[in-house]
């Protein structure tokens, strides 16, 4: 989401989709997300990457936020506060603004990664009652680890009150810091130019497909597609299906896959993935019934998973440390079960001997991403299920040609090959300080402080920024403590009568150094064990957190460290 205000004025915008949502007025018990409290001027926080929802908590008998038009104008042209009053009417002529550029003008809905997924299988790796908000919770989950449209459904409930206010399919193009007027120009695909005070992010990490250039793709003449965009318009029965890649969309994806009636499927796998049982069950009516009625049950459970989940990292992550004898002793003793108990069940539950070898990895779990599945494993002991772990060659006219000069014809080619992270970060032109663009200070290793801030940009915020990936908790948590951070600096930045805040260059510096030396000692650090989207090319980690949640929380939700901010 970005955020525009101006003011006493907020606008709020979906950037998962480029969504335009304008706040009109919230009531007393509309209990969403969370609002900050300023006397006679409300500012009001939303929840990032597709989920346009609002914590209400008043301090007052109720509160009102306006969006008043924004004047569009040219982006030399100066602001003029004169032109802040709401208009109704051009207002509802800019909703019908459509970008008849886009290759596919559809409607978009809320929801981000679980409105743009639709692979059958797509789900949570994290158990429901914990993937969702603290302050929001759904006693209605069906199972333990609910599946992509029961997700969406939750996100859109959540999101009915504000549904009305949101213009959809616009998205924003560029954003331009200008140092005079301590405002942000805005360019929106549709050609409109807005300035705005304060930007607030929420384009996430994992939203731009990463698809792989083999040679001759073009020559393919079946039918080939990302799992980011599924097509249900196409018939998998009767096919011969190839999927490549073996990461979570493909753990998801195969099993389901397997039982469309499908002539063939053939998974090409580049690196083996820890698949471990994923335990999943459904609640019966009962356990609803006692989640709905009796809430501190149901805030109990959410609290015994997120600590189980906690216990993930120290268990997972970290090295068992050799210079402490007792305690590395017992950490290498449980890590050493872990591995093997996984591995048998890889062992056990794949019949073919050397396929289940194929489908062990060599490596420490936590190098890569952890991909539980009930059923991914087993789909291997269908007769029309292969894997191959030959690197691809090249594509032809039939399929694919491995470098063992085996030749595979298909009828349809699915990339389950994940995203590009380089290009979900840097989802739109950003000039800061100067005219400093901020893609070309990311590089090949964005960063960003906590996740939220960065010094080349004055009042903008981002949610779920660089660094903050997490591989054993909910990242539902660190939203709702980066939000919670956001809040804090906007409510200093209006308690200073400030114009901008802006973070230090060396409280930067200073974190990146404590960021890489926290991630000294992890299995994710470097190329030591395995290579994975976690780090860049030279084995730098740039979207790992590096330690637990609990140290993000205390970080970001205790209060705003403003001594490492510059205030104008």
């Amino acid at each position: 989401m970005c955020w525009f205000c101006r003011q006493h004025d907020l606008y709020i915008w979906d950037m998962a989709h480029g969504n335009l949502v304008k706040i009109l007025h919230g009531q007393k018990g509309e209990h969403l997300l969370d609002v900050v409290w300023h006397p006679n001027r409300p500012i009001i926080a939303s929840v990032a990457s597709g989920v346009v929802s609002v914590w209400a908590q008043t301090h007052a008998e109720n509160w009102s936020a306006y969006a008043p038009n924004f004047k569009e104008l040219d982006e030399n042209e100066e602001y003029d506060e004169r032109e802040s009053e709401f208009d109704i009417e051009d207002e509802d002529k800019s909703v019908e603004d459509k970008d008849e550029s886009r290759e596919d003008n559809i409607e978009v809905d809320v929801g981000g990664t679980w409105y743009d997924n639709i692979y059958p299988g797509v789900g949570c790796d994290v158990q429901s009652h914990l993937y969702s908000f603290s302050k929001i919770l759904n006693p209605n989950w069906s199972e333990s680890f609910s599946e992509g449209p029961e997700i969406l459904e939750y996100i859109k409930k959540i999101a009915e009150p504000v549904r009305p206010k949101i213009t959809f399919d616009t998205a924003v193009v560029k954003t331009i810091w200008k140092d005079n007027l301590s405002k942000w120009v805005v360019t929106l695909s549709c050609g409109r130019v807005l300035q705005a005070d304060v930007v607030i992010t929420g384009t996430g990490l994992l939203h731009k497909p990463s698809t792989p250039k083999f040679p001759g793709t073009e020559l393919f003449e079946g039918i080939r597609f990302h799992t980011n965009h599924w097509r249900n318009d196409v018939s998998l029965a009767g096919k011969k299906i190839a999927v490549v890649g073996t990461g979570a969309s493909a753990v998801q994806a195969v099993p389901r896959i397997a039982e469309m009636g499908v002539e063939s499927l053939t998974v090409f796998q580049r690196t083996p993935c820890w698949v471990g049982p994923r335990l999943n069950f459904e609640f019966g009516d009962t356990a609803k019934f006692l989640f709905k009625y009796i809430p501190y049950l149901q805030m109990l459970y959410r609290w015994q998973l997120f600590w189980r989940y906690e216990l993930r990292f120290p268990t997972l992550f970290m090295l068992p440390a050799k210079d402490i004898p007792i305690v590395g002793w017992l950490h290498e003793k449980v890590q050493s079960f872990i591995h093997r108990y996984v591995r048998n069940y890889i062992k056990t539950t794949v019949k073919d001997p050397a396929v289940a070898k194929k489908l062990t990895p060599d490596f420490p779990m936590g190098c890569k991403r952890v991909t539980p599945s009930d059923s991914y494993l087993e789909s291997f002991n269908k007769e029309n299920v292969h894997l191959v772990t030959d690197k691809i060659k090249s594509f032809n006219k039939k399929g694919i040609e491995t470098v063992d000069e085996k030749t595979h014809d298909f009828d349809v080619i699915i990339y389950a090959t994940g995203f590009d992270l380089i290009g979900s970060v840097n989802a739109f032109e950003v000039s800061g300080v100067n005219g400093k663009s901020l893609a070309e200070d990311h590089s090949d290793s964005p960063r960003a402080y906590y996740g939220i801030t960065h010094h080349l940009c004055p009042n903008y915020f981002m949610l779920g920024g660089p660094g903050i990936v997490l591989g054993h908790n909910t990242v539902i948590f660190v939203g709702e403590c980066q939000m919670n951070y956001i809040k804090y600096a906007l409510e200093e930045l209006l308690l200073r009568k400030a114009s901008s805040v802006c973070l230090k260059e060396s409280s930067m510096d200073s974190y990146q150094e404590w960021s890489r030396n926290k991630s000294k000692n992890k299995v994710f650090e470097g190329d030591k064990f395995c290579t994975g989207w976690y780090r860049n090319s030279r084995g730098i980690n740039w979207t790992f957190w590096p330690t637990n949640l609990i140290s993000f929380w205390w970080h970001t939700s205790l209060g705003f460290d403003s001594e490492n901010y510059v205030f104008a």
